[in-house]
């Protein structure tokens, strides 16, 4: 069933990069990258199962070598496809800051705001008694190699995931939805979704934060607030608010949440 759901996923991506590049709205390599963060990579999150949470726990620092890489990948080929773009925000969400206020100021303002809803969906989860999955408590780093490999793969996350879905895909989409928020907004979604792994909880938190990430990029014309903002909320959820965030798991709640479905 899951296969015939990939098939189904990668013949949507053709589909819909075709469509984009016929709409005009980028060049075929660019409607082709476009159409997967869209639908094929949120879609084997969905699908695919996440590593049991045995394997994570046994070698963590290899699990986040490995997911630094695939990032780092990813968002150096978000900046190339942005740049490409002919829409005059491309450049000038990448542009720095003019003064260093404008960069730290608003990325610790989100940082807060980021905590806020974090501890806010923790106030949820004991008043609903929603669970974190086995994976989300898996994958926190604990030796400290384990923390400085984790640290790495922070900053990567908070670079290419803020450049693929807070710059990229909103800019992409923009000669259709006619405001940079507009595109946004799904794209947050999709942001949301490719966070599966830690459950519906998981999923909704995310695409919150994806949003108030979206509303730094707005407000202050800028990406870097927010990739810093990004970095910076990884680093605290694995590195030093975990367990005050993910609580104690109910000894009848083995495996609970382990899927969104």
């Amino acid at each position: 069933m899951r296969t015939g759901r990939a098939l189904v996923g990668a013949g949507g991506t053709v589909a819909l990069a075709a469509f984009f590049t016929v709409s005009g709205l980028g060049g075929v390599i660019t409607s082709l990258f476009a159409a997967a963060w869209l639908v094929a990579i949120p879609a084997l999150a969905v699908i695919g199962a996440p590593p049991p949470a045995e394997e994570i726990r046994a070698d963590r620092a290899a699990v986040y070598k490995g997911s630094t890489v695939l990032l780092a990948v990813a968002g150096l080929l978000a900046v190339w496809a942005l740049v490409r773009l002919p829409h005059p925000p491309a450049s000038r969400l990448l542009a720095w800051p003019p003064e260093i206020a404008g960069l730290l100021g608003p990325a610790l303002l989100l940082t807060a705001a980021g905590v806020l809803v974090a501890y806010g969906f923790r106030a949820l989860s004991r008043r609903f008694g929603w669970q974190e999955t086995e994976v989300v408590r898996a994958i926190m780093p604990e030796t400290r190699r384990e923390k400085g490999a984790f640290a790495a793969l922070s900053l990567a996350a908070g670079f290419s995931e803020e450049i693929v879905f807070r710059a990229f895909l909103p800019v992409f989409l923009l000669p259709w939805t006619g405001s940079y928020l507009a595109g946004a907004l799904p794209a947050a979604g999709v942001f949301g979704f490719l966070h599966a792994y830690q459950g519906r909880l998981g999923i909704v938190r995310t695409t919150v934060i994806g949003v108030v990430m979206a509303a730094g990029v707005a407000w202050t014309g800028s990406v870097w607030p927010s990739v810093f903002a990004h970095a910076a909320l990884d680093l605290l959820f694995g590195l030093v608010l975990a367990r005050s965030l993910m609580g104690e798991p109910r000894a009848d709640a083995a495996g609970e949440g382990d899927s969104w479905t």
